[in-house]
């Protein structure tokens, strides 16, 4: 979700070898479906900017796609909804924590190196400060995760060594929360399933829990309505845990094609 404008960015993954990004306008649930890609791009290490005008991402490929040297995994600044980037980094590995926007002109990549293939844009700068440096063995996919939440308003109870902490977020109205329970990592791997949380909504005057059940994704959007994703389609979630089809995603199927030239060009400066 942007965090200053009602518009978030959807990954679509499958076929397992193919993603695709959407632009979701939320106040109108009108979709940009946008463009393919034959990588994998790794969901908890990515980040959109406060207007969800860029998408920082990590991704590693699935085809030929390198550099000379041979690396096959890098971290890109694109405009969604594409993926061409305007300035990507090599990485060569997946031990590597992502990329988001800690601040409103800073990014954050692991490092402060200029890019190896574009460039920044001039009001946009290099960090190394995120809310969130992890140090479990989980550090790859929870210090951009993590940030993302303690930017975005989320809390946790638990010490965020814990292996499975958990968090929670009021709604805008202040009258429920939602809590997110998270998987076990290992367990994940070993059993081949997708990533999901355990969801669960709480009125905040009575103090009634409602569970929501897994999900990839859950949260508020700009209006204040509660969304989720979930079985390949958003859905919008009632106060009484029931829900309604936003957008169905399953139909897709992988189209590649080239982005326009205005995805090839830095966004003015967010206000």
């Amino acid at each position: 979700m942007a965090r200053q404008a009602p518009r978030a960015v959807v990954l679509r993954r499958g076929p397992s070898a193919w993603v695709r990004l959407s632009v979701w306008h939320t106040d109108s649930d009108r979709f940009d479906h946008g463009q393919w890609m034959h990588a994998r791009v790794y969901e908890l290490r990515c980040d959109a900017s406060v207007d969800a005008s860029l998408f920082a991402y990590f991704a590693s490929a699935n085809t030929g796609i390198r550099e000379p040297g041979g690396a096959d995994t890098w971290i890109a600044v694109s405009r969604p909804p594409y993926f061409t980037a305007l300035a990507l980094w090599w990485v060569g590995a997946t031990y590597c924590a992502g990329a988001m926007f800690p601040q409103r002109n800073a990014l954050f990549t692991g490092g402060v190196s200029q890019p190896d293939k574009g460039d920044l844009a001039p009001w946009l700068r290099l960090t190394r400060e995120v809310p969130h440096l992890d140090r479990t063995p989980e550090w790859t996919d929870r210090t951009v995760f993590f940030s993302r939440l303690l930017r975005d308003g989320w809390a946790s109870s638990d010490d965020l060594t814990h292996a499975r902490p958990l968090w929670e977020r009021s709604s805008p109205d202040g009258r429920t929360t939602l809590m997110m329970a998270l998987p076990d990592a290992y367990d994940l791997m070993a059993e081949r399933k997708p990533w999901a949380a355990e969801y669960a909504l709480r009125d905040d005057a009575g103090g009634e829990m409602r569970p929501l059940g897994r999900a990839t994704w859950a949260g508020w959007d700009a209006a204040g309505r509660l969304a989720m994703a979930r079985d390949g389609a958003l859905w919008s979630v009632r106060p009484d845990g029931e829900v309604d089809l936003i957008e169905d995603f399953r139909g897709q199927e992988p189209s590649p094609e080239t982005s326009p030239p205005e995805a090839r060009v830095w966004p003015d400066r967010p206000q």
